[in-house]
């Protein structure tokens, strides 16, 4: 029996193989947890909460190699990181200068890795300007805010009885019902007439 060819994936570098791709496959894993994997290995102690965010940041890019993927030899590429990451969405207003240098250090920590997932380099990135708590989930991030020491119980009042309800004068208004019914009517028999002259 021939072997059989796999088939390549086309990137602005090279063309790598499935087999040799790190692009996350659906029905795998978890896509946090699939990406989390890389991050771990810059930042062991890495919150997967914060991964999770992150992921969702990126979304749809990370099922494409090319832009799940960031590369620090081309200058279009890390201007982009620069405008739409740190300047956008960190918020981050340090001169140019400052940025890139923090973006070449991130390169520089993961110059023996292949793939530069981009992922991993938004979180070192939030993590260098100390911003990673800008992608914990809120209601995690309010519950890591609150103290630790147990609040006092409030003590209950005693209960009012409920005053009687004053007699209101009830104004029947026009309603919308008769105008919305025929609407409603009007509309469907407009798309019958449709649906019935597309047979």
């Amino acid at each position: 029996m021939p072997a059989v060819r796999q088939p390549a994936l086309q990137s602005s570098d090279s063309t790598i193989s499935v087999s040799q791709s790190r692009i996350f496959r659906p029905g795998e894993t978890d896509m946090a947890e699939y990406w989390a994997i890389d991050v771990h290995k810059y930042a062991p102690d890495a919150d997967a909460d914060i991964i999770a965010d992150l992921v969702c940041y990126c979304g749809i890019a990370l099922l494409n190699l090319d832009s799940a993927l960031v590369s620090f030899s081309d200058k279009t590429e890390t201007d982009r990181v620069k405008a739409n990451f740190l300047k956008k969405k960190l918020g981050l207003t340090d001169g140019d200068d400052v940025l890139d240098a923090a973006i070449a250090k991130v390169g520089e920590q993961m110059k023996a890795d292949r793939t530069k997932n981009r992922v991993t380099v938004y979180y070192l990135l939030a993590d260098a300007f100390g911003r990673l708590e800008d992608f914990r989930p809120k209601t995690k991030a309010k519950a890591k805010a609150a103290p630790t020491a147990a609040a006092p119980e409030p003590v209950m009042a005693a209960a009012k009885p409920a005053a009687p309800a004053a007699s209101r004068k009830l104004v029947k208004a026009p309603g919308l019902f008769w105008p919305l019914t025929a609407a409603l009517v009007a509309f469907g028999g407009i798309a019958a007439v449709i649906i019935a002259g597309s047979k």
